[in-house]
């Protein structure tokens, strides 16, 4: 019963008095069938460095439930938490119950409470949370029981873990897919990605597709982002009109003379450049230009050079900036085209890591003793581990963290086991079984052979014993002559190699056992109706066994000068039949002659 006064407290993880968690929110559906501690969810989830932590434990503690263990039926009374200690930092809790007293009533309100646990952790790492609490328990005793119990929490590294990039999770177990997405954007400039996930690929998208790490490892992966600028890299223009004509350089005699020394000036903003002069041409080209446009939009102005007359307007155009390409522009003077190129402005990498940790091995299970009778227990163990969670018939065993767990009844069984990083491992399910223990025997005395009788039958083996010494070569003896006074009992052990043991049989060759203090029956010999008994002196266990020591029929007598007994009908057929009876002083035989009706 002690055992299971463990496996209460395990929802009670509530908590200090500075617990700045809001309340919890009772979970109406956490149960058990049969009744039985509960706890919802039963495994806490894992929580992330740096990220808010929100889960409520819904617990369900039935007034009334039966030790699976022990067969013990426990009525529970209330629960103290007396201490908690282990959590992370950064963590608290907040209880349903404000003083941390839950008093257990048969109102299924009283049965279901809840704690929350919530916060931001700041350090990873695997944590034991220890619940040290009181119960009182009202069946079968009335006692109050000090417990203690630790269930493990998970702190792992935050995903989003640098500026250039965020990623989930950023850390599991044997094998996990990892989401990534580029944090540094522009909404005015091209953004080119160059990611390596160290598993062998690369992208160049901002959210890549999802990537998969199939192996324990530590995969460093790199992010360069690289902001683009726009940069104006050519410009060709044809002069159409005839705004250049008429001065003392291309003077109009007749017509235009010569042709105009076209230059170029471009504007970004505040800022201008002036290009070099195509002398007397009516085409203007240059390539290989690195004018970075650092606006949405950018202007080209182109002039004739006059070195003598002031310079001629051959007309402007404002263009704006969309993509990188060749396009088209026309001004009042001439038409032309201009080329947007691209150039690296400003680069940024960043590095992060994702873990892939290794389970553990899956873990075996070995057993104590084979076969297991009934009233006895199986041990089940495993190998060393961090962490252990058992569960028999399918159902987590609350409080069954250690490396082995007793059991006392035919069920299967397995374990969880978890390692430091959070990696879990299941063992398979074996099957114990708890077999059958076979009826008790009983010892008779035949005062006409004067041996002691005991024949379980076929199929059984068993050894005759006085005052619980074996008697030596009466193995398997359906009758034995006495070797001496005492206390006879016989040990019987089935085919599955469970025993039981007979009440023991007190033979004294004086006093009330002696021959010459039989009983008296009559009608003897008899045929059916009512048996009358003399010569009992205190209260006696009637039994009446044919001579191959089968019982026929049984029955408590009280002590008195006559008793009459009434056998059932058909229970004695023709033959010979011992009637027995048994006190705590030793027992008396007559023998009963049964006759046709």
């Amino acid at each position: 019963m002690l055992r299971i006064l463990l496996v209460l407290s395990i929802w009670v993880f509530a908590v200090t008095a500075n617990a700045q968690c809001d309340g919890c929110v009772v979970n109406p559906l956490c149960t058990a069938s049969p009744a039985a501690p509960a706890l919802c969810p039963d495994v806490l989830p894992q929580a992330i460095q740096g990220e808010y932590y929100d889960v409520d434990l819904t617990f369900f503690m039935p007034q009334q439930f039966t030790d699976a263990g022990s067969g013990f039926d426990v009525t529970l009374a209330q629960i103290t938490i007396t201490s908690v200690a282990g959590m992370p930092a950064g963590l608290s809790w907040t209880a349903s119950e404000s003083d941390n007293i839950y008093d257990i009533t048969s109102d299924p309100a009283s049965q279901r409470g809840c704690v929350k646990m919530c916060g931001i952790p700041e350090n990873i790492g695997s944590y034991t949370i220890s619940v040290n609490v009181i119960a009182s328990v009202s069946a079968p005793i009335s006692t109050e029981v000090p417990q203690s119990f630790t269930l493990p929490l998970l702190v792992v590294p935050g995903g989003a873990g640098n500026s250039g990039f965020a990623f989930s999770p950023s850390s599991g177990c044997d094998s996990i897919a990892v989401d990534f997405e580029a944090l540094i954007t522009s909404s005015t400039q091209p953004v080119v990605y160059n990611w390596d996930f160290g598993n062998g690929n690369t992208s160049g998208e901002a959210v890549p597709e999802t990537q998969n790490y199939t192996a324990p490892d530590t995969y460093y992966v790199s992010l360069e982002t690289s902001l683009l600028d726009y940069v104006l890299t050519a410009v060709s223009f044809t002069a159409t009109g005839t705004n250049w004509c008429g001065d003392v350089e291309e003077p109009n005699i007749f017509g235009c003379t010569g042709s105009p020394d076209i230059y170029m000036i471009f504007t970004v903003g505040s800022s201008s450049q002036t290009s070099g002069t195509i002398d007397n041409n009516n085409t203007f080209s240059q390539n290989s230009l690195s004018y970075v446009i650092n606006e949405p939009s950018f202007s080209l102005a182109f002039f004739d050079e006059d070195v003598i007359s002031a310079d001629d307007n051959l007309g402007s155009a404002v263009l704006q900036i969309s993509e990188p390409g060749t396009f088209s522009f026309n001004t009042s003077q001439g038409f032309g085209t201009y080329t947007i190129g691209t150039q690296v402005g400003l680069s940024f990498t960043n590095i992060d890591t994702v873990i892939v940790f290794a389970s553990p091995a899956t873990p075996e299970i070995t057993t104590s003793t084979a076969p297991v009778c009934e009233g006895d227990s199986v041990t089940l163990s495993t190998g060393s581990s961090e962490f252990y969670q058992w569960y028999v018939s399918g159902q987590q065993v609350f409080g069954a963290n250690d490396s082995f767990i007793v059991v006392y009844e035919t069920t299967s069984a397995y374990v969880e086991v978890r390692n430091a990083m959070g990696c879990s491992a299941v063992s398979d399910s074996v099957i114990v079984e708890v077999l059958s223990l076979p009826d008790a025997p009983t010892v008779f005395f035949n005062p006409i052979s004067n041996k002691l009788i005991c024949n379980p039958g076929p199929g059984f083996t068993w050894s005759w014993y006085l005052d619980g010494e074996l008697i030596e070569g009466a193995d398997n003896t359906p009758q034995i002559d006495p070797v001496g006074n005492g206390n006879y009992s016989v040990v019987l052990v089935n085919e599955d190699g469970c025993s039981a043991e007979s009440p023991e049989f007190t033979y004294s060759d004086v006093g009330f056992d002696s021959p010459s203090t039989l009983l008296r029956l009559f009608p003897n010999p008899y045929s059916d109706g009512a048996l009358f008994l003399e010569g009992i002196p205190e209260k006696v266990q009637l039994n009446i066994t044919d001579l191959q020591g089968r019982l026929v029929y049984s029955s408590p007598l009280a002590a008195g000068i006559r008793k009459e007994i009434n056998p059932p009908a058909g229970a004695l057929t023709t033959g010979i039949y011992l009637v027995t009876v048994i006190s705590p002083e030793g027992s008396n035989s007559a023998r009963l002659v049964v006759t046709a009706r």
